[in-house]
């Protein structure tokens, strides 16, 4: 199979997932090749990423580093897509799931494709009903990011509820400080 077709299809089975088909899981390729394939979804994504951080510093004031902002966001992009799989790599045998590591990973990395384009859907939405706030449709979309996220590591790791949505929020969590400290990074206020 071509990656063209393997992506597409890989996409096809994040969206029977998303509405609960667990034959979606059917779409996927599991193997070694399949699984670093899959971080594909990170080029995929990249675009929008770029467009998002960009459309950040548009309000910014003129002194503020744009360039430097640019270019640690894009290295913190580069490592959250690192860090989670390599932490994983060391948890989900801790689990007694070592076999359906490069399951999850795989899943888990085409999702970021329809979980961005979820989160893009919400910008929108905020830009066209300004009255009822950007803030809420973004809020909604990242609790079902999240929701869909517990969802897939439930599926594939088949572990308990609790513990899928614990791998959720530490990756939430891990996103959430390697982005911070790339901002405080990039206005020179580290400490």
């Amino acid at each position: 199979m071509n990656t063209s077709s393997e992506t597409l299809r890989a996409l096809y089975g994040t969206w029977r997932l998303a509405r609960g088909d667990t034959q979606g899981l059917g779409f996927f390729n599991f193997s070694i090749e399949g699984f670093w394939r899959s971080f594909l979804a990170a080029v995929i994504v990249f675009p929008a990423f770029a467009m998002l951080r960009w459309n950040d510093i548009f309000d910014a004031p003129d002194d503020f580093p744009a360039m430097r902002y640019m270019l640690v966001e894009v290295i913190a992009y580069v490592i959250k897509w690192v860090a989670f799989p390599l932490i994983m790599f060391h948890v989900i045998p801790m689990l007694g799931r070592a076999e359906r590591y490069v399951a999850f990973i795989t899943v888990y990395n085409w999702a970021s494709v329809l979980q961005m384009g979820l989160y893009l859907a919400a910008l929108m939405l905020g830009v066209l009903f300004p009255s009822l706030g950007a803030g809420g449709f973004v809020f909604i979309a990242v609790i079902a990011t999240l929701v869909y996220g517990v969802y897939i590591a439930k599926l594939t790791l088949s572990v308990p509820i609790p513990t899928a949505s614990t791998i959720v929020l530490a990756d939430f969590l891990l996103s959430l400080v390697i982005t911070s400290i790339g901002i405080r990074l990039a206005v020179g206020q580290l400490f």
